[in-house]
């Protein structure tokens, strides 16, 4: 029988996937810090710059964090989109546009940019979100209300998500 809950940190730890979710708090300077199970994803990686952009969830504002090889497959994906499309554009200009490249200092510090730190609300305590190939930051009392309407919907969300077939083996 192993230890279950070890091998999860483990296998979570050398995966290459951002996983987990994390309370932490910027500093004066407006630095994070990130913690160590992201920064090993970052460093499988020689040299791997991030990008920072703009988002949102159920009108509530947030930042996505992209290494810059999985920013290149997504616009590469969004290149192949029908570009005349109102759609496609407005993506373009609301998400892509937004992207700045950042990296992390040899502490593990990276810098929000002031316009994506002002856009998302950031202050000093804040909560990183590991999504697999990327991970997200929000400010930590946007985050509270939203994890709670989560929470409370959840039955529902699991009824959806076993009816696509992920209660399926394998």
């Amino acid at each position: 029988m192993g230890f279950p809950l070890f091998e999860v940190r483990m296998s979570a730890q050398h995966s290459g996937q951002f996983r987990g979710r994390f309370e932490i708090k910027v500093d004066p300077k407006f630095r994070l810090t990130l913690p160590v199970p992201f920064r090993e994803v970052l460093s499988s990686r020689s040299h791997c710059p991030m990008i920072i952009t703009n988002s949102q969830y159920q009108g509530k504002r947030c930042l996505d964090v992209y290494p810059l090889h999985e920013w290149k497959k997504l616009e590469n994906r969004v290149a192949k989109l029908p570009q005349l499309k109102v759609e496609v554009q407005n993506f373009q200009r609301f998400y892509l546009s937004g992207g700045h490249p950042v990296e992390a200092d040899a502490q593990g510090r990276v810098l929000i940019p002031p316009i994506l730190r002002s856009y998302a609300n950031i202050q000093t305590d804040i909560v990183l979100v590991g999504f697999a190939s990327k991970f997200e930051i929000w400010a930590l009392e946007v985050w509270k209300g939203l994890f709670e309407n989560l929470a409370q919907d959840f039955n529902q969300t699991l009824a959806v998500i076993s009816e696509m077939g992920l209660d399926d083996e394998p």
